[in-house]
């Protein structure tokens, strides 16, 4: 534990620095309507923000601001860096995404962020993917994603509201040192692959502080290559919880580590916090704590999940698996809507091994009593643990 604090504190030191250099004035404002934004909601300002990213990436510490009191309608649009160093992208108004799927010029991102270095995208407006009418054609064909970052590096993005999502909202890859801070992330909870947060790709060096997030999937995924997740405050509701993983799908390797929950409430999730690994796949996830985080009427409070299958067919039986082991949960209180509060359903062949159950109270919403199960699951407790642990030691 010891040295994934040395890491944030590192990457919270870097972040100040960061701001003691750009100094948080803008050398010059590019305001999205000098570019022939209109704001109403209705004509395409695509170009608009286009032309003055373009204007405004290559200045050093610039603003480009998209003002409060309008609503911005755009199209799939490519935000291509690198830029200048204390690049800020104040989004106070609304950017809207075109609410018929058919006028989508690109299925598979709306807004794509890409190799930025030292960029800030935050402020108090809202930035709204129109997911409905892509949830209604139910599970099937290619979904965009809201808003993706590829190859980040000293990324911030604070304050806003991102919502209604087609798929997932705020997503990365290949990126590292990013805050995320304050930000609010809303969908229905009976839209469809509307992940809150997806880190993925060999990414690194995340703190998500304080956010609220509310969705048809995982709160927060954290998927395959990412290390040093740092996530404290957090609110989540509706949705699947906080996940790690799904990993080693078809077979493949994976690797997830120093993954730190310090601080969440859960409300009426699907799980609680989800470790979930498919069947056949190697590699490990290990480092992980969970702590502090209180349940309410939650499914599946504590689970381990090596046999998930996320499949219109039955998954077949196999003997490798990742390995999942240094697991911590501590001071998890709470209600569980399931009679198991706390699963650990571990590989026949290569189980779950260093477990750690401290401070434990999960009851039934009803009050009652709730039940713990384990395959291959090996660890220790310290009391109070209730339900009683099932560990093997």
């Amino acid at each position: 534990m010891a040295n994934l604090y040395i890491i944030i504190s590192d990457l919270a030191i870097q972040f100040i620095i960061i701001n003691i250099l750009v100094g948080g004035n803008a050398a010059e404002t590019f305001n999205i309507q000098t570019y022939g934004a209109v704001g109403d909601g209705v004509n395409d300002d695509s170009e608009a923000f286009t032309n003055a990213w373009n204007a405004a990436c290559n200045v050093s510490s610039a603003t480009l601001l998209v003002p409060d009191g309008k609503t911005y309608l755009v199209n799939n649009l490519v935000f291509e860096g690198p830029c200048a160093a204390g690049f800020i992208f104040q989004v106070d108004g609304n950017i809207n995404a075109p609410a018929d799927p058919n006028s989508w010029k690109d299925k598979t991102i709306w807004l794509q962020f890409d190799k930025l270095k030292q960029f800030t995208l935050q402020g108090s407006g809202t930035i709204d993917g129109q997911g409905s009418n892509w949830w209604s054609r139910g599970d099937g064909g290619d979904v965009p994603l809201a808003i993706q970052f590829n190859g980040g590096n000293q990324v911030t993005i604070q304050g806003l509201s991102i919502v209604k999502s087609p798929s997932f909202h705020l997503t990365f890859t290949s990126s590292k040192s990013i805050q995320i801070l304050s930000v609010k992330i809303n969908a229905p909870g009976t839209s469809i692959h509307t992940d809150g947060i997806d880190i993925n790709g060999q990414s690194t060096d995340f703190r998500i502080i304080n956010c609220k997030i509310g969705t048809g999937d995982d709160c927060v995924s954290i998927g395959n290559g990412s290390s040093n997740i740092y996530i404290e405050d957090l609110t989540c509701g509706p949705g699947h919880g906080i996940s790690v993983g799904s990993l080693g799908k078809g077979n493949t390797q994976a690797q997830v580590s120093n993954v730190h929950v310090n601080g969440a409430t859960l409300t009426a999730t699907t799980n609680g916090l989800r470790i979930k690994t498919w069947q056949g796949g190697s590699g490990s996830a290990n480092g992980i704590i969970f702590e502090k985080v209180t349940m309410d009427n939650v499914a599946n409070p504590i689970i381990i999940d090596q046999y998930y299958c996320d499949s219109p067919t039955p998954c077949s039986n196999q003997s490798s698996a990742v390995k999942i082991s240094n697991v911590t949960y501590n001071g998890i209180s709470g209600t569980s809507s399931t009679p198991v509060a706390v699963r650990f359903a571990c590989s026949t062949t290569v189980g779950c091994t260093d477990i750690t159950l401290s401070d434990i109270s999960l009851r039934l919403k009803s009050g009652g009593p709730a039940q713990s199960y384990c395959l291959n699951a090996q660890g220790q407790t310290s009391e109070p643990v209730d339900p009683p642990s099932c560990l093997s030691s």
